[in-house]
């Protein structure tokens, strides 16, 4: 037995046995004299060696509900960039479609009066146009058409300065047409565009001018023309139609 017992005493042995008997005297006599309240009464060191070491950390536990939200922050300061500078100009965009119709505004003022027209007389060498026609419903008779000058003549024309040309013709006096009239200085010119069933005196129709506001010659007027205009008197074999322009100019002086 002792032999077993000399196997097993050994310097390790003896050391772990002293330490443990002054460990527990020292223990039991810090005992009668001190009361540990507090982990402070420990010395650091000491308290360290008691924790041990820290283990690993554990897994982690499961995400807790979301809190409540919080109260709403005050308003921050409203930001001023700087003024950047104008972009292209864009394309011309499509025409949109028609507004609705406006109301109508009030009535203007009346305008100023105008000037009168020209009144007359023909200035000299100036030429005015016009056109003429006439038509009868029966048989015979004489009937006449009249001719207005817009501006009146200073003058009466005598007979041999009032002419009748006759259709697609032309005289020396009277150089137009029915389409485009004129007429040489103090003369009228009546153009003849179309008659049927007037009387007819070596195949032209038997037309007289004589002055507006006279008479035929049959009762005592003489031919030629009126500062105002003058008529076409013609006698009707049947019912009888006719038409055509005139040109007149005023006398040079």
């Amino acid at each position: 037995m002792l032999s077993r017992l000399r196997k097993r005493f050994t310097y390790a042995n003896v050391a772990v046995t002293l330490a443990l008997v002054f460990a527990m005297s020292g223990g039991a006599y810090a005992a009668g004299r001190y009361v540990i309240t507090s982990t402070k009464q420990i010395k650091p060191s000491v308290l360290s060696a008691l924790r041990g070491n820290a283990g690993k950390a554990g897994p982690a536990g499961a995400r807790g509900e979301a809190g409540p939200a919080g109260a709403k922050g005050e308003a921050g300061v409203a930001g001023k960039g700087e003024k950047g500078e104008p972009g292209p100009e864009g394309k011309e965009g499509k025409p949109g479609a028609p507004g609705a119709a406006g109301e109508t505004g009030p009535q203007g003022e009346t305008g100023p009066q105008g000037k009168p027209g020209p009144q007359g007389p023909l200035q000299p060498g100036k030429t005015e146009t016009g056109s003429w026609n006439f038509a009868t419903a029966g048989a015979g008779g004489v009937f006449a058409g009249g001719i207005s000058f817009a501006l009146p003549l200073s003058a009466a024309l005598s007979a041999e300065h009032v002419h009748y040309v006759k259709e697609k013709t032309t005289t020396s006096e009277c150089p137009g047409t029915a389409e485009k009239p004129e007429a040489l200085s103090g003369n009228l010119c009546v153009y003849e565009t179309f008659t049927s069933g007037i009387e007819k005196v070596s195949g032209v129709a038997s037309v007289e001018i004589f002055p507006d506001g006279s008479e035929p010659k049959e009762l005592g007027g003489a031919p030629g023309a009126g500062p105002s205009g003058a008529f076409l008197f013609f006698v009707a074999e049947e019912q009888s139609v006719g038409w055509g322009s005139w040109a007149v100019t005023a006398p040079a002086s």
